[in-house]
């Protein structure tokens, strides 16, 4: 266990650099938090705050305010999964039509392979950004599984992993059926309550019960001194729920992530896992060297990724204009979370986890490119990609280099189009990006003789040349 020091986000410069970067990145709010585990079984947790929830109310953001955790959310429904594999109601092979004799998807050869393991590793292959709004009633979650029949295969079961949400949908509809109940009540008495958790809800009814923070995202007047501006619409549809709605304070998250390095015992004296499960949910379970010099492995839920010799297990979450950052280190006892309402969100929690690091003796993950990357001709990635919900344009920009820019076939979170983003060549095949609301690596990819381009989702290559189409612009 590793003690934090002793001004870490109790010294006044913490929040005076809070306060800075959330200006400097357009964050009307956001909480960052840290906890260390102690040996006796208690936790340091720390938290500091700026901001409001909303430009709109100007409701200051305090400890409690509850923000959305995003895809975050899919390790608190793999941790039911992993439950309900503790008391022996199913394995991590065992197939979802098994448990789900009516599921299927477009194709029924590929619906029948599909396991517990590949739903939560993503590699199902399960088209992942469907979201389908299928109500706010308790059978929302079973009506957008029972949507999915339509939904395609990006790859065969168990082959390269392609982030699905869709995915995640149907682990959470798996819990409905084992436990007889919600996925939202079984979060309540299954997670909830042995954690002890009080600041925390899925349902969008709940949230005028606390100080609710409302996400914000680019403003379309571009001359306006307002960078950004409130949504429109509050949560992701209830029926995606298991994959990325779950809303709580930066204290629960911690509280959670500390159950997850107490390998599944609570700070309550609770066991919400096995000892095995919980470990098992940190293994390896899909190689990501290939693709990223970040990321170095999926497990179940977590991603695995190195911070100078430690090993964090991780996730983040983006939803409409709120971003969530989440790392775990095990080994070290220790953990930290930022949680933002703008999507601007991103680019602060990497300035501030830089810095939080360096307190911790870490290194935040940066990627990494060969030495001979910048002259390296990607000429070979130009072209169209797409995805059922999403496509991708790679093109020349006038400078001669390469740059990207999506463009939403399927409204999602309210973000007008962004401009193009410059591509920074890392190998042959990996490439980096970053611009006010995203950054990250990417990579090209040939599978079984078909081209794609590789962002977490895989998007399948359809023209070398990029085509115009105002109506996705």
């Amino acid at each position: 266990m590793t003690d934090l020091p002793k001004d870490l986000l109790v010294a006044p410069k913490w929040q005076e650099r809070l306060d800075e970067l959330a200006a400097k990145h357009s964050v009307p709010g956001a909480q960052v938090g840290v906890i260390a585990l102690g040996e006796d079984g208690t936790a340091d947790i720390r938290v500091i705050t700026t901001g409001v929830t909303s430009l709109n109310t100007r409701v200051d953001v305090d400890a409690d305010t509850l923000f959305q955790y995003g895809s975050a959310s899919k390790i608190w429904t793999t941790t039911l999964i992993m439950q309900l594999v503790d008391e022996g109601k199913l394995t991590l092979d065992t197939l979802v039509v098994e448990v789900l004799p009516e599921f299927t998807i477009a194709d029924p050869s590929n619906t029948k392979e599909i396991t517990i393991r590949q739903l939560l590793t993503h590699t199902s292959g399960i088209d992942g950004d469907l979201f389908n709004d299928t109500g706010d009633g308790d059978d929302c979650v079973e009506k957008y599984v029972d949507e999915l029949a339509t939904a395609i295969s990006v790859t065969k079961p168990g082959g390269h992993l392609s982030y699905s949400n869709a995915g995640f949908a149907v682990a959470g509809r798996i819990v409905e059926v084992l436990r007889e109940m919600t996925w939202d009540e079984a979060l309540v008495e299954y997670l909830w309550k042995p954690l002890g958790l009080t600041h925390i809800i899925t349902k969008a009814k709940d949230a005028p019960l606390f100080r609710t923070a409302v996400g914000h995202v680019a403003n379309p007047d571009r001359t306006s001194p307002d960078k950004v501006v409130p949504t429109k619409q509050w949560l992701l549809p209830r029926g995606i729920g298991p994959a990325g709605i779950i809303t709580g304070s930066v204290s629960s998250l911690l509280t959670f992530g500390a159950a997850h390095m107490r390998d599944g015992l609570a700070l309550t004296g609770e066991r919400i896992l096995s000892e095995e499960s919980a470990r098992l949910m940190r293994a390896p379970q899909f190689d990501l060297t290939a693709v990223s010099s970040v990321d170095q492995a999926w497990g179940l839920g977590w991603i695995l990724s190195d911070w100078g010799g430690v090993t964090s297990a991780q996730h983040g979450g983006a939803t409409i204009g709120q971003i969530t950052r989440f790392h775990t280190f095990p080994e070290l006892g220790l953990a930290m979370a930022v949680v933002t309402n703008s999507r601007g969100g991103g680019a602060l929690a990497h300035d501030i986890e830089k810095e939080i690091a360096q307190e911790l003796d870490l290194v935040l993950p940066e990627p990494k490119s060969e030495a001979e990357a910048p002259e390296i001709d990607l000429s070979h990635i130009l072209g169209i990609y797409e995805s059922t919900t999403v496509r991708i344009e790679l093109t020349r920009g006038d400078d001669g280099g390469i740059q990207v820019q999506n463009f939403a076939k399927v409204e999602i979170d309210g973000e007008p189009p962004a401009p193009p983003t410059k591509v920074v060549p890392l190998s042959a095949s990996r490439f980096s990006i970053s611009n006010e609301s995203a950054s990250g690596e990417m990579a090209h990819l040939t599978i079984d003789g078909e081209e794609y381009f590789y962002m977490t989702r895989l998007f399948k290559k359809i023209s070398d040349q990029p085509r115009r189409d105002d109506s996705l612009r």
